[in-house]
This record gives C-alpha cells, sequence and structure tokens, in this order.
C-alpha cells in the first residue's frame, strides 16, 4: 500500500512563515506565468472571489489592490525536500513526485508502528511541526494514491465501493495519459479512471498501445511501477522566498529566525552541529550579499546563532532591497557530550570560545586576538599575539596576571614567600637572561614577583592580583 501526500500551497505557505500575520490582510496570488492561471492563493484572495484556475485579468478585476507573485518550482521543490527530510526520521520508502507530492510506502513500516493509524499518527505528528496545508490518499500503487489524494479523499481505508466512488469522479484529462490515447478512449466510452478497471490488460494490448497497457496495469497494481526512492542530503540548504521586498535589515529578523529553526532541527535530529553558516541575501539589480558566520566552537542552537548574527549584522548596510534570504552549511561535525558537574557553581559562566564567537561577531576576525604560549622560558616572551584561537592550558607555575612591560627596580622592602627559581635562557638569539624570580610581600601586603639579576639588582616583573 501507498500513501499520497498532496501539497497545494507550498510556496505561498512558506513565504507565510517568514512574514507576521498582518501582512496577509492583503490579497496575494501566485500566478503560472505559462498558462497566466492562478495556481495559489490566501484567504483574503478567496473572500474577494478569485478562485485556482482564474485569469489573472479576471482576477485583478475582482480585486484592485491584489498582490501577484509569479510561481517558481524550484521553491516548491526545495519545500518539498525539506518536508521529505522530516519524514525521513519515521518513514523509510519515500518517493518524491514533483514539484508538490510525496509517496510513502506503507506496508514496509507496519512491522515497526504495529497498524496503519499508528503510522499515520506519527506521520501527521511530524507534518503539523512544519504548518504545511496537505491532502491524502491511500492505494495499491502510487498511481491510485495520488488521484485520490488529488481528489482530496482524506480516508486512508476505502472499501471497493468508496474506491469506485472516487475514481468515477476523476475523468481521464487529470492522468498523465497522452491526449490522443484519452480521445481513443472517449470514442469507446471511456471517461474516468474507474472504468479503466473493467478492461484486461491482454484485451487492452490488443486494441492500444503499450503506453496505457502499463499505465493501467501500474494503476490497479498489476505491474511493478519503477520508482527513485528518496535519499536525504548530506548538507543543508534553504531559501526563504520573501512576500515583500525588505530594505531595512532589521525586518529580516523573521525569515532568519525560521531558516535558523529549521536548521537546529535538521542538527538536532541527525546529532551534528556545525561551526559555519553561509548567509546569501538576492538584492534587487545587484549582486548577492554574501554573509559568513563562524563559532568558536561547535554549534546547533537557533538561539545561539541568532544572537551572533545579530552582532554580524549591526555592521552591514543593504545597497538594495532584499528579495530573499539563503541559509547553507556543508561542514558538519558529530555532537559529542560534554560533561558538566551536577554540583558546579560555574555552569553558567560563558565558554572562552564562546566568548571569542560574540567578540569576532561584533568586531569582525582581524580585530580580535588572543594569547598563544610560544614555549620560551623567558617571561616577556613566554606569550604572543594571535588571531587563530588557542585555548591551551597553562602549566602549573604560578605566575602573576599582571606582568610589566619592562621590569621595574625594587625599592621597598619586601619579605620571601617562595622561590628562587632560576630561569637561564636566550642564549640563541643574543638576548641571554639569568635570572633567580621569588614571590615576595611588601609592607602594604602586595604580593611581587621579582628576580634577582647575577649583579645581584633586583627588579618587579609582575603584581599578583
Amino acid at each position: 500500500m501507498w500513501l499520497y501526500l498532496y501539497f497545494p500551497m507550498l510556496q505561498l505557505e512558506g513565504m507565510t512563515k517568514q512574514t507576521v500575520s498582518g501582512d496577509f490582510v492583503t490579497p496575494v496570488v501566485i500566478i503560472d506565468g505559462r498558462k497566466n492561471q492562478i495556481v495559489q492563493l490566501n484567504d483574503a484572495a478567496q473572500q474577494r472571489g478569485i478562485k485556482i484556475g482564474m485569469g489573472l485579468g479576471t482576477a485583478c478585476a475582482l480585486c484592485t489592490q491584489l498582490h501577484v507573485l509569479p510561481y517558481d518550482d524550484l521553491l516548491e521543490r526545495q519545500q518539498l525536500l525539506e518536508i521529505a527530510n522530516m519524514l525521513y526520521q519515521v518513514s523509510a520508502d519515500i518517493v518524491i513526485d514533483e514539484p508538490n507530492g510525496l509517496v510513502l510506502k506503507v506496508d514496509s513500516m507496519l512491522s515497526l508502528y504495529h497498524d496503519l493509524p499508528s503510522y499515520w499518527q506519527v506521520i501527521s505528528g511530524q507534518l503539523a511541526q512544519l504548518g504545511k496545508s496537505y491532502y491524502y490518499g491511500m492505494g495499491e500503487s502510487t498511481i491510485m494514491a495520488k488521484l485520490l489524494a488529488r481528489e482530496r479523499c482524506n480516508v486512508l481505508v476505502l472499501t471497493p465501493c468508496q474506491k469506485r466512488h472516487y475514481l468515477r469522479k476523476i475523468g481521464l484529462t487529470r492522468t498523465s495519459l497522452d491526449s490522443r490515447v484519452i480521445e481513443l478512449l472517449a470514442r469507446t466510452g471511456v471517461k474516468n479512471v474507474a472504468q479503466l478497471e473493467q478492461f484486461a490488460l491482454s484485451e487492452l494490448a490488443k486494441r492500444f498501445d503499450t503506453e496505457l497497457v502499463h499505465y493501467v496495469g501500474c494503476l490497479f497494481g498489476k505491474l511493478k511501477e519503477t520508482l527513485n526512492y528518496f535519499q536525504p542530503a548530506e548538507t543543508f540548504e534553504l531559501t526563504a522566498p520573501l512576500l515583500y521586498e525588505v530594505e531595512v535589515m532589521a525586518w529580516l529578523e523573521k525569515p532568519i529566525e525560521h531558516l535558523l529553526s529549521r536548521l537546529a532541527l535538521f542538527l538536532q535530529q541527525r546529532n551534528l552541529v556545525t561551526r559555519t553558516l553561509y548567509f546569501t541575501l538576492a538584492l534587487r539589480d545587484k549582486e548577492a550579499l554574501e554573509i559568513t558566520l563562524n563559532s568558536a566552537e561547535p554549534e546547533y542552537k537557533a538561539a545561539n546563532w541568532q544572537r551572533l548574527l545579530n552582532l554580524k549584522l549591526e555592521s552591514i548596510t543593504l545597497d538594495a532591497p532584499v528579495q530573499s534570504v539563503s541559509l547553507k552549511v556543508d561542514a558538519l561535525e558529530t555532537q559529542h557530550a560534554t560533561i558538566k558537574d551536577l554540583f558546579s557553581t560555574q555552569q553558567s559562566v560563558m565558554s572562552a570560545q564562546g566568548l571569542r564567537a560574540i567578540l569576532c561577531a561584533k568586531l569582525g576576525e582581524q580585530a580580535v586576538q588572543g594569547l598563544q604560549l610560544t614555549g620560551d622560558p623567558r617571561p616577556e616572551k613566554a606569550s604572543t599575539y594571535s588571531h587563530k584561537p588557542c585555548f591551551t592550558a597553562l602549566d602549573s607555575k604560578l605566575r602573576p596576571n599582571i606582568l610589566f612591560p619592562k621590569p621595574q627596580p625594587l625599592c621597598e622592602r619586601v619579605n620571601i614567600i617562595s622561590g628562587p627559581e632560576r630561569i637561564a635562557s636566550g642564549w640563541w638569539d643574543g638576548e641571554p637572561v639569568q635570572r633567580d624570580y621569588f614571590i615576595v610581600q611588601n609592607e602594604q601586603a602586595q604580593r611581587l614577583w621579582v628576580f634577582r639579576e647575577q649583579n645581584n639588582h633586583w627588579y618587579i616583573h609582575g603584581v599578583f592580583s
């Protein structure tokens, strides 16, 4: 058995998700320019008397404030792939029927879900998360299920009598048969799909060509269909079409939020994380604006990416109105569990990687530098600035937080707490040092890091906080 899901409003509902509800008070229609017919419309347009299949001229006559959008089959296909990726988590065998249909093989899943109602409950639950309107039909072939779904059957189990009732209402023009074959069948009195069941395949083969024989055989499950099963993509790519052109960056918050929520769901279902997002803003009459967003540590949560992106967008100005926003992620990593102490008081403290990601998003990659250990024993050369993140742990030796750029002479009485620690190094670059370092405390109870040279002169090199 096969379950067909028909999504008649994919493009329009995809735009609805990117826009606040108040924007859809205006009547909106999507028109197929090749046929000059309306293929999708919202409730506001329907209330004005506009219908599917109506011409643009008639629709504009009924509503002077009609917002017209061109039909985009690529956007529909992308929405369809998003649904297929979602359903693939709960159903193994899926066939994509572009531009707005999916076919699910039911038989192989009943051993997992025990019965059809339980299987349908899981499928409908997944579809509810996406918020798409759909119709469905069940049949012994993908063709049968498709015809019933497009007839808006919405019944899982049909009796033979009920099935014939629906098939009688489906004319041959709604099938994929060639017009020449339909005309020949009409001459013999066959005008709907139900009447095809009365013919044996051997009888059809004598009077008609193989196209009709193959179609009828596949329709009623007598011949095996050739199907290409869906395989989920290894990368994430999604475009958010905009209902209106956007000229202010802040107005892109809704479509970007939608893209990030879909990305978070995609990563969470696969137990993956990523470090880099690629946004593309399609501009009117201008080259697309590319925005690369980096995170110092792997991330999947939409809220964390949104915070970084908001900082990044503060420094970007638009040269032209934005027509669509796309998000692509191709470098994915497996998520590893982070072990935290249940009784630790530092669980809410931001990590070093997280802080660096925020600073880079706000100031830019080149403006953020960190300390990197060089391995040189001399304290003034033990570290250097680097643009590359380096979170190497320091050794166990006690060192002051504040190190003077140039050692200062020690001119006060102090008490030695620990030491000496001898550092003799630098012979290879012409700047040799030989010092004995001590931790001392002065009369104001400050702890200092001092050293004594071979000539017995004492200097302060750092102060402990």
